[in-house]
């Protein structure tokens, strides 16, 4: 087990008693008029409900009111703290004080980490974005909370041209994932298209093709397995071993000309799937993610969202969150947390899978109403807002014209998607 330790930094909610003097407002509109407070029933009710939730609020209190509401029922939580480089941003970004620049970070970030784990589903996963400013000691404070053997790995984002000083130049972000118990998580999986088939080794109409495994060796079969079976080739030679495909499946694949059994007329080479170009391969991931959009086209996207330039700065591509959720593999009605929320990226992003897949995945967001130095008449949190409601405007939008496609085509009822978007303020 990790154990460090540093100088403790304490917060005012520390103390419980602090919760209890704290408020919940539902807002009514998009706009704040006219706030109704909540009653503890009400606020219980409304974490449960299928609508994605918007609180303005000190991440810390929050997630410690919560925690007891949602123990074990948040399926991925994907953060982009604060990294301590000294500069000012949506939260202070320089914990430094007296010479020490790293208990303050680790004193604030503790705080924040417990309550995700207790918040996480056994089979649920935690993904935080950093740089190398905190990357190391990060990585030990959440060996420290998640356990080492909870570890998935460092998923590092290529984010375009990247920064640079004297001697390098630095072309990945950080993102380290845990996992609640790792025993239960899922295996990630990402699906690659082919493009690299060079050969055509019996001369296929379909064109080039390269040869997959579909089975495992006799040695690492298992007997007692139920894709544990006899295939014979052509030419009459028995392979007998654990395939990766059930008997049904195996015949489909063979009726299709899709298993390679070796060169006519001896057949006698280990039955492998042929896999063509431009077809979709199930694969592990890459923890290289080279695969989304940089900063630059991030910070395009938002401007062109909001119709406004230079709003708030050094957005994340909504394509690298849908990425991490993608590989997780949680469910469709996965519930989804970001506590520091910022421009409301993974709101985007969630909206955005659940109109590809008809999921019916649902967010909870969670940002302070912290100064905007972009914009000094929008708070972040406004800027979040103003995003969420763009974007849900436009998934309503698209949703409309589907089921309008989709009765002209007599085709049956769309899926139920999750639901509005409630506002609340903690204050």
């Amino acid at each position: 087990m990790i154990y460090f330790s540093w100088d403790d930094k304490p917060e005012a909610f520390d103390d419980d008693k602090e919760l209890l003097k704290l408020k919940i407002f539902r807002d009514q509109d998009e706009n704040q008029i006219v706030p109704i407070q909540l009653s503890p029933l009400e606020f219980e009710q409304l974490l449960h409900s299928q609508n994605h939730i918007f609180a303005e609020s000190d991440n810390y209190p929050f997630l410690k009111i919560i925690s007891g509401h949602l123990e074990g029922q948040v399926s991925l939580i994907y953060i982009d703290p604060p990294y301590n480089t000294g500069n000012f941003f949506t939260y202070n970004d320089n914990f430094s004080a007296s010479g020490d620049m790293h208990s303050g970070w680790l004193s604030f970030m503790k705080r924040r980490l417990l309550p995700a784990r207790q918040l996480l589903a056994d089979t649920g996963c935690i993904f935080i974005a950093i740089d190398q400013s905190e990357l190391y000691v990060l990585k030990l404070l959440c060996d420290q909370i998640f356990g080492e053997e909870n570890f998935v790995n460092d998923f590092m984002w290529l984010h375009g041209k990247g920064k640079k000083d004297r001697w390098s130049r630095t072309l990945q972000q950080h993102t380290l994932c845990y996992a609640k118990d790792k025993s239960q998580l899922a295996a990630f999986s990402d699906i690659e298209f082919t493009d690299w088939a060079k050969s055509n080794p019996d001369d296929d109409p379909r064109g080039n093709w390269f040869s997959g495994s579909i089975s495992f060796t006799e040695s690492r079969s298992n007997p007692r397995h139920k894709n544990f079976y006899a295939l014979t080739s052509p030419s009459g030679k028995v392979w007998k071993r654990q395939w990766m495909v059930s008997r049904e499946e195996m015949q489909k694949l063979i009726a299709t000309d899709k298993i390679y059994f070796g060169k006519k007329p001896d057949y006698d080479q280990v039955p492998r799937v042929k896999i063509f170009n431009s077809e979709e391969t199930e694969i592990i991931p890459k923890n290289i993610v080279d695969c989304v959009d940089s900063t630059r086209a991030a910070q395009r996207h938002l401007d062109d969202l909001l119709g406004e330039k230079g709003v708030f700065d050094n957005p994340k591509p909504v394509d690298l969150i849908e990425h991490l959720i993608k590989i997780s593999r949680q469910p469709k009605d996965a519930l989804i947390m970001d506590y520091f929320a910022g421009s409301g990226t993974t709101f985007e992003a969630v909206s955005n899978l659940n109109a590809e897949d008809g999921g019916n995945r649902r967010c909870i967001l969670v940002q302070t109403a912290e100064q905007n130095l972009r914009n000094p008449l929008l708070t972040i949190s406004d800027v979040c807002r103003r995003r969420m409601v763009e974007v849900q405007a436009r998934s309503l939008q698209s949703a409309d014209q589907a089921s309008a496609n989709q009765a002209a085509s007599s085709a049956g009822p769309l899926a139920e998607s999750a639901g509005d978007i409630v506002f609340l303020t903690v204050k």
